[in-house]
């Protein structure tokens, strides 16, 4: 299905990727996909660059690292928290870590790639449920 037409059939949405590579988009597709990943964060310094923040209960499409509508998901949560004080609960949420030193670990390299990093940085926190899964699947090497 076209973006366009699934942005007819849920007014106001937004489109977005997970990740910084095909690779990682698909990983994280794939935990949302198994029921595993129902959170994820978004950096205000992302929003600064002109992310779309997320609202409560707005359908979103996540698309593949390459653009094709891949899920869409309804925002159910949001909580505004620094990264140096991210709770464990909220971490595993994401589904990608086994304990908030990996979670941590892990998001300190995203955001340094991302040349954002900061320790007392501000995060949106989103927790989601998915609405439809839209069949796409990053095409990894």
């Amino acid at each position: 299905m076209r973006i366009e037409a699934l942005k007819a059939r849920y007014p106001g949405a937004k489109t977005y990727v997970f990740g910084d590579s095909a690779r990682l988009s698909a990983e994280l597709l794939g935990l949302v996909r198994s029921g595993k990943k129902r959170a994820t964060c978004l950096s205000m310094a992302e929003v600064a660059r002109g992310e779309a923040v997320p609202q409560i209960g707005r359908c979103d499409i996540a698309t593949t690292f390459d653009g094709r509508p891949a899920l869409v998901t309804r925002t159910m949560e949001l909580r505004l928290v620094r990264f140096c004080d991210m709770p464990e609960d909220m971490a595993l949420a994401e589904g990608e870590d086994e304990d908030l030193a990996g979670w941590k670990g892990g998001h300190e390299r995203y955001y340094r790639r991302l040349g954002v990093f900061d320790p007392e940085m501000e995060l949106i926190w989103e927790r989601f449920e998915v609405v439809e899964d839209l069949g796409a699947v990053d095409e990894v090497e």
